[in-house]
């Protein structure tokens, strides 16, 4: 099928033109065949003309960290830190048990809220209690499947846990509670992996060690061996806390980074999600071992992490990327909410206005940037260019974006995902309209609510619980990380 957009003011990313006004953009079997004042579309058979007159068509935004399931556990919390709103998901989670058909459904309405909001593209880094299965895995492809996004299922993997390791180092060792090496998931994800390559679809796997704290260094080669065999990407959680910054000179005397090189854990293979606490070495590691970082700036805000050296990590080299992480961390699956965050955050931390991040940065950052942060999408979409995918949105400008100035400033700066109008992932329409249309909005609704509403009963027995060992250990643990550590990411001129 050939689709034709015509009179379209098209956001192209490039440095020189970023903005091309009333340019044609055809589209057949699901790829850019032409974009062009005036195109030719001689021997296409032209089954849908869009007329984009006043509207804006652009890239579609790409997602490259989220968790898609903690949509059922939206806005739960507030006024926690991340290692301690982690333990409550987790009980909330193991309480309830999910199934696959509520894990599908809970994905679905993430997907749904993407998709909506203008977002084409979604890495899903998957953890559920008790455990993965093929089934629960199963479920997140069916959810991408049926929203029709693209997605990459990433199922996360860990052996050894950070805080038991960090609380119980100066205590006997028989007061050390550690997992046993589960070796056997390379079984349910090398089917998943079949699966995937069996089916006719557009997602795709890469692995997803929880993070280097949580992964013993067996278990970062399996994963490094697995990669390399298998050709996957790989995708992590990277020095996201305080905590874990002052956690890792306790624990890796020696430097993670030196802990990370010995292991081949860096390579162009991985993208790290949220980078906050890095130190010259490991930002030296990650420029020189081409590794991607992936931004999550609501998510960082909102647990109190800290901000990422988003400029200085690009001054470097480093490949920046945006996520939203998870449903209960930003309270959001929005690509424009997390650019827009981006770009006030950089003048925070960067003194010289020179170097700020640009609205142009930030629009980079939310598509190609996170196209390239992904092995299985770089130069395939994340831009409106001949031979891509045709993985773009079409925007009619409302309110919020009138009177329409400057584009490229007035999305990232203005835009919240209200002028969505139409979406296409890889040249089949999505939305049309602002409607989704392979799914249904009220039914899916009708599916989420007591799912949610019974995780919201189990979560609330939770909190009549006084805080436990754990918790109040944490607290402890962070106290001391203050008061040894109270260093911030330093100040760029």
């Amino acid at each position: 099928m050939a689709i034709l957009f015509e009179d379209a003011l098209v956001v192209t990313l490039d440095q020189q033109q970023p903005v091309l006004k009333e340019q044609q953009l055809l589209i057949h079997q699901g790829v850019i065949a032409e974009v062009g004042k005036h195109i030719r579309t001689d021997g296409f058979r032209i089954e849908e003309r869009i007329d984009c007159a006043g509207k804006i068509l652009m890239p579609g935004l790409i997602n490259t960290h989220s968790h898609l399931t903690e949509i059922l556990q939206r806005s739960f919390r507030d006024n926690v830190r991340m290692e301690i709103w982690r333990g409550y998901r987790a009980r909330t989670e193991e309480m309830a048990d999910l199934t696959a058909e509520e894990i599908e459904a809970a994905a679905e309405l993430a997907c749904a809220e993407m998709l909506k909001n203008g977002v084409t593209a979604v890495v899903d880094h998957f953890s559920t209690r008790p455990g993965l299965s093929v089934p629960k895995m199963k479920a997140i492809l069916a959810a991408f499947e049926k929203t029709g996004i693209r997605g990459v299922l990433t199922p996360s993997l860990s052996d050894q846990d950070f805080f038991q390791m960090l609380y119980f180092r100066s205590r006997t060792p028989r007061n050390r509670s550690q997992k046993p090496l589960r070796g056997l998931w390379q079984e349910p994800v090398l089917e998943i992996l079949d699966f995937v390559k069996r089916s006719s679809g557009i997602s795709g796997l890469m692995l997803g060690p929880s993070s280097p704290f949580n992964c013993s260094d067996p278990l970062l080669r399996q994963v490094v061996e697995i990669a390399e065999r298998y050709d996957l990407g790989i995708h992590t959680h990277f020095l996201e806390t305080r905590l874990q910054q002052w956690g890792a000179g306790k624990l890796y005397p020696q430097g993670l980074a030196e802990r990370l090189e010995r292991l081949a854990f860096f390579s162009p293979r991985l993208s790290a999600a949220h980078c906050i606490w890095l130190n010259e070495k490991e930002m030296e590691l990650m420029a020189s071992s081409g590794v991607s970082a992936v931004h999550n700036p609501a998510s960082n805000l909102k647990l109190g992490s800290g901000i990422a050296p988003v400029v200085e990590l690009k001054s470097r080299g480093v490949n920046v990327a945006l996520g939203t992480d998870g449903g209960d961390t930003s309270d959001s699956y929005s690509v424009f909410e997390q650019m827009r965050l981006a770009v006030f955050l950089s003048r925070l931390t960067v003194a010289d206005p020179e170097n700020w991040l640009t609205a142009l940065d930030a629009l980079r950052m939310g598509t190609m940037n996170g196209a390239q942060a992904i092995p299985l999408w770089r130069g395939k979409i994340g831009q409106v260019k001949k031979g891509y995918r045709a993985d773009l949105i079409v925007l009619n400008p409302q309110l919020r974006l009138r009177p329409l100035n400057d584009v490229i400033q007035q999305l990232v700066f203005c835009e919240g995902g209200q002028s969505v109008d139409t979406v296409l992932v890889d040249g089949r329409i999505v939305v049309k309209g602002g409607r989704l249309t392979r799914v249904r909005e009220k039914t899916l609704l009708r599916r989420i609510q007591p799912i949610s509403q019974r995780m919201r009963t189990i979560y609330g027995l939770i909190l009549k619980k006084a805080a436990d060992q754990v918790e109040m250990a944490l607290r402890n643990l962070y106290r001391r990380a203050f008061k040894e550590n109270t260093g911030t990411p330093r100040l760029l001129k």
